[in-house]
């Protein structure tokens, strides 16, 4: 009989690593004669900074995997640690995925780690365990922007058609969204062959509903007689705030003037509208959780001051009303979208976005206002 595969991810030589993946499979068919596929749509690298994310994100994968299959690499790379490892190390886990009555697939999964200067060697380690003449996406899950990490996140990327990275929690957000505007615009350039690089934010997948309100409950109206447009969020939710700024007001046309920003507690910018200034502040509340939680248009209809607010409510709903008419307000439900469902989903979308890029074109601007 065979052995049982391991229900945990189990240690291995680097150079033995697929025939380990190999012994797990047949483990897992057993002395069934049915047949047992390896399910491989991509490659899925996945990079992380700390042990602990590392495990946060493993616990997403085999979500990530009934939706989108891949050979995934979990690449945990520690290059500030005090301990330093004399190599890279890998373990293997195989997953069995059942497929309707008669036929299963497997998933792969092969963590490598280092820690030290060993760190430069993980992208070598990488390189020999993709599958040819498959996509390479790479998932960013360090909690550093990527271009702020030096040359790992270029070996990595090299040749990878997508990456995926999440903004929420950056530190820094002017020196954060200025150095990764700049970098998408490198990143994005074609590959050989005219091959597409895509690159997404899954705060950007995150604002879905919010754009969406914003354009039934802005009027034109209240939009030609806005005053200031305020954003609250709760922490780490800046960068959100960022982009749902950039795009409303790439949107409207409104042209960024100067910024100054109080650490830790508000950004503000003077923009110049087609109908004259507006001011627009992104204000960190101190607790709740780490999203948008209100957009408030203050405007001036005829001489008679007025709002139009838009509120977040558990986390499902949003709830737009002109405060003080009277009138009933709009309510947009929906059901949150937990970070494997937003990779999953990101993983199957190979288009590029225009309007991402417009939308973080203008966030460097406001970038560089506060810089400056």
């Amino acid at each position: 009989m065979n052995t049982v595969a391991p229900a945990k991810s189990m240690p291995v030589p680097l150079r033995l690593v697929e025939e380990e993946l190999s012994r797990q499979m047949k483990a897992l068919q057993g002395d069934d004669e049915s047949p047992v596929h390896r399910a491989h749509m991509s490659n899925l690298v996945i990079f992380c900074d700390e042990p602990e994310l590392a495990e946060s994100v493993a616990d997403d994968v085999p979500e990530i995997v009934a939706s989108h299959p891949a050979r995934v690499l979990l690449v945990i790379g520690e290059p500030e640690t005090g301990s330093e490892t004399e190599g890279v190390t890998a373990s293997v886990i195989v997953r069995q995925m059942k497929q309707g009555r008669h036929e299963r697939s497997l998933s792969e999964q092969v963590t490598l780690h280092a820690s030290g200067s060993a760190v430069n060697k993980l992208a070598f380690s990488v390189r020999a365990l993709l599958i040819g003449d498959l996509p390479i996406n790479l998932w960013w899950a360090a909690r550093q922007p990527p271009p702020l990490v030096g040359p790992l996140l270029y070996d990595l990327a090299e040749n990878a058609q997508q990456i995926i990275y999440d903004s929420l929690g950056w530190l820094e957000p002017a020196r954060a969204v200025s150095a990764t505007s700049t970098w998408l615009q490198q990143f994005e350039q074609n590959l050989p062959g005219g091959r597409w690089r895509v690159a997404s934010d899954l705060n950007w997948r995150r604002l879905k509903y919010w754009r969406r309100m914003i354009k039934q409950a802005l009027a034109p109206g209240a939009v030609a007689a806005a005053m200031e447009l305020l954003v609250e969020h709760g922490p780490h939710a800046v960068i959100q705030a960022w982009e749902l700024v950039s795009w409303l007001t790439s949107q409207l046309g409104w042209k960024a003037q100067a910024g100054k920003i109080e650490q830790g507690l508000e950004i503000a910018w003077q923009f110049q509208a087609p109908d004259g200034p507006v001011r627009v502040r992104i204000r960190r509340l101190p607790e709740g959780p780490s999203e948008i939680l209100l957009l408030r248009l203050q405007c001036n209809l005829a001489g008679v001051p007025s709002a139009v607010a838009i509120r977040a409510e558990d986390s499902r709903r949003l709830v737009a009303q002109q405060e003080g008419a009277g009138t009933a307000p709009n309510t947009l439900n929906f059901q949150p979208q937990p970070r494997a469902e937003l990779v999953g989903r990101q993983l199957s979308d190979r288009e590029r976005d225009p309007v991402f890029s417009a939308s973080m074109a203008v966030a460097q601007e406001l970038a560089k206002s506060l810089l400056d």
